[in-house]
């Protein structure tokens, strides 16, 4: 049976012909961010990535607060090895959306291809990240 994320995510790979959509999340508990759900994972590395406030794709995202974009992988600012994710999927490029599920932004929403690909305009993902954030908010992938 498919949840209701996974139909959304799904809803949005169509509309953005996407490899990976990917969710993470701030645990307010460890201080730490996870990544709680991916799509077409090639392997679950992704479940031990632990990741800080401020490092990373998700790190990086929740501390700024802005949509963090990469045509290329060759083009990210630091290393390859300080994106855990980009590495584990493969990633060539991706936007990385800043969810907003209470009063921080404390989610991600990767939409991610494994292969250079035109990014997805915000007309085509805000829709599903404002269904994903609510979603969130109902205290989904808890």
């Amino acid at each position: 049976m498919v949840t209701p994320l996974e139909e959304i995510c799904n809803e949005l790979e169509e509309e953005v012909d996407a490899c990976v959509i990917a969710i993470a999340k701030f645990d307010y508990h460890s201080k730490q961010i996870q990544w709680k759900y991916v799509s077409h994972p090639l392997n679950d590395k992704y479940k031990r990535m632990v990741i800080s406030y401020g490092s990373g794709v998700a790190g990086t995202v929740m501390q700024t607060g802005r949509t963090f974009l990469c045509r290329s992988r060759k083009d990210l600012p630091l290393v390859l090895s300080k994106y855990p994710i980009v590495l584990a999927e493969k990633l060539q490029s991706f936007a990385a959306i800043p969810l907003q599920t209470g009063h921080l932004f404390d989610a991600v929403l990767l939409i991610g291809y494994r292969n250079e690909h035109d990014l997805p305009s915000e007309q085509q993902w805000r829709p599903y990240a404002a269904r994903i954030s609510d979603y969130l908010k109902q205290g989904g992938l808890s």
